[in-house]
Order: structure tokens, then sequence, then C-alpha cells
């Protein structure tokens, strides 16, 4: 985990884009998000939502124009658009989408983990590395592995007791 100089604490923090082919983000799909924020599970460092017009430009779309249903209180978010995506960023996601398409960008924290990092830091202990792992990357690595299917019976390794 990592301190800022004014010793804030920061869990884990990812980027996540999603492109809404509809141009709208579903009601349902945000009230998660926000249920996660409630839940002290996450927390929103910036969104922004891009819309990439059918001729191509690339706009800012407001919260409340993105949302389909979006609930009256949208507190939690002022000050979410925080500057940590500057107008590259912007750029790059909006070029990325097809016209017609609206993306959202979300930068989070992992807050979830802040109290066992302390517990553990607490004991003495210290977190040496966190990474992300792409799904993709982890369910190539499970089909190999299922491929060389070391739980087969015939494996060898298992007389050994090295295969459960």
């Amino acid at each position: 985990m990592a301190t800022t100089t004014d010793g804030d604490r920061l869990g884990p923090v990812e980027l996540l884009v999603i492109e809404f082919p509809r141009g709208q983000v579903s009601g349902a799909g945000f009230a998660t998000m926000t249920e996660l924020v409630d839940r002290g599970v996450i927390a929103v460092l910036d969104l922004e939502f891009v819309r990439r017009t059918e001729d191509g430009a690339i706009e800012l779309v407001d919260v409340a124009d993105a949302v389909a249903d979006a609930p009256d209180d949208l507190g939690y978010l002022l000050g979410a658009s925080s500057g940590l995506l500057d107008p590259d960023d912007i750029a790059t996601v909006g070029e990325s989408i097809e016209p017609g398409c609206l993306a959202g960008v979300l930068v989070f924290e992992h807050v979830w983990i802040l109290p066992m990092a302390d517990a553990v830091q607490a004991g003495g202990a210290r977190v040496l590395a966190a990474a992300r792992v792409d799904p993709a990357d982890l369910v190539a690595a499970l089909d190999r592995l299922e491929a060389d299917d070391p739980a087969d019976p015939a494996d060898p390794r298992r007389d050994e007791g090295q295969v459960v």
C-alpha cells in the first residue's frame, strides 16, 4: 500500500474503461457501482463519460446525461472528476470507441484492502508488492494447467504425494 506525501494511505488503484454501444449507461450498472462505494469496497477517484459522435467528434458527457435513470443524489460523485484523467487520456478513450458510443472511464481505489494491510503491518509485516493480473491471462494460464492436467490419476507425481 502506498502513502501520499500528506500521510493518506492508498489501496491499489485501477483504471477501467467500458464502452456502451447504446450510448447510455444502464441504471442497474450504475447502482452496482454506487453500492460498492457505499459498502466501502471501492472509492471513486475519477469518473468521466466520453462520447464519440457519429461524425467522429469526441466530447465529455455529464453523468446525469450518461446514466439512464440516474439517481437524484449524485453528491458522492461531486469532485470525482479529479483531473487524474487528462485531455490526452480522454482523447485516447474517445478514439478507441465506435462512433455513436459512450465510454465510462473509472479510476477507482480498492479501499477494502486497507484494514487487512493495517492488520498485517501492525504485526510487523509489510506489503512488498501488489499487481493486477489480467483475467484473460489468468484464464489462459488455467487452460494451460488444465491441458497438462496434473490431477490425472496416471500422473506419476500422484504416487509421490505431489498432486492432490
